[in-house]
Formats: structure tokens, C-alpha cells, sequence
């Protein structure tokens, strides 16, 4: 068994993470319209979105020592979207590499990420999920996440708005 080590990413790592979110996420590409995977596709494949979100978000990668096969993008708040509001922090591209699936790697990087969201004194984590991610969506719901609100469609699939809120 492999020794799992949970880190912050570093600009090093890129690439790895770009290979390691294409894996994770090609098991959509079965489910979602050819046009709509290759949408995701190509968003995943972005040199310079990834940059742009690993400048505004802090990466948090699960690492073999040989390899890494999981990442999560902790958005602090202060950067909205239509989807989050500015006093939102939220959860970015979960994902884990095929062969580590079961090895809880998806439940613990969401626990380091709620933990870093507490320690900057974040006040809401927010995340949104699809139809085509039922584990990932009864993870976040174990892990104390609301459902917010049903979101428009996206890539042909519903989705739906999360919350946690991380101080009482």
C-alpha cells in the first residue's frame, strides 16, 4: 500500500495536476454529449486557466511520493462568481485518480480543505455538484454541506448549489 501524503501544491506541480484532473474526470466522457466532454476536455487541459486558478485558489494535492492522485482548489472568498457570492469561499475541481478511488483520498482532501477554509476565518464554503457525481455528492452531504438551490444546467446536466457554514 502506498503512503498517501497531503499537501499544498506547489507551481512545480502543474502538470501533474492537469494529467491527474483529465484522469478523474474522463469518466464523463461517457456521459456527457461528445460536445459537452470535449468542453470539459479542454477546460481541464487549460495551461493558463489552471495557472489562473492555482494563483487564486490554494491546491491541495494527495501525493504518493511518486505521483500524485488527488486535488481539490480552495477558493478564499473575495472572489465571486455567478454562481458564489464574494463573502463565499468554495471548493474547486475535486478530483482523484481512477486506481486510488476507495481510499477515502476525495473525503480527506475535503477535510483539509474545510480546515484551511476555518483557519482564514472563512464563514461559508460553498460548492456545486451535478447529476453525474452521486459519490461526490452524498460525500459533501456527509460532511455537513446543505443544498442551496437547483443552478441552471450545465453541460447538458443538472446541477446544484452547497453550502457549509463553518462558524455557528
Amino acid at each position: 500500500m502506498d503512503t498517501l501524503i497531503y499537501r499544498k501544491a506547489t507551481a512545480l506541480d502543474a502538470a501533474a495536476i492537469r494529467e491527474l484532473s483529465l484522469a478523474s474526470y474522463n469518466q464523463f466522457a461517457t456521459v456527457l454529449s461528445p460536445e459537452h466532454w470535449e468542453k470539459m476536455r479542454q477546460g481541464l487541459s487549460d495551461d493558463v486557466g489552471l495557472q489562473q486558478l492555482m494563483d487564486s485558489a490554494t491546491t491541495f494535492v494527495c501525493d504518493t511520493g511518486s505521483e500524485l492522485v488527488g486535488v481539490v482548489f480552495l477558493v478564499p472568498s473575495g472572489n465571486p462568481t455567478p454562481i458564489y457570492p464574494a463573502d463565499w469561499a468554495y471548493i474547486r475541481r475535486l478530483g482523484v485518480h481512477p486506481a486510488f478511488r476507495g481510499r477515502a483520498i476525495a473525503r480527506r482532501l475535503m477535510e483539509v480543505c474545510i480546515k484551511e477554509a476555518r483557519l482564514g476565518a472563512e464563514r461559508i464554503l460553498g460548492l456545486h455538484t451535478s447529476t453525474i457525481m452521486p459519490d461526490a455528492q452524498h460525500l459533501y452531504e456527509r460532511l455537513g454541506f446543505l443544498q442551496v438551490k437547483e443552478l441552471a444546467p450545465l453541460s447538458g446536466q443538472q446541477y446544484w448549489l452547497y453550502r457549509l457554514d463553518l462558524r455557528p
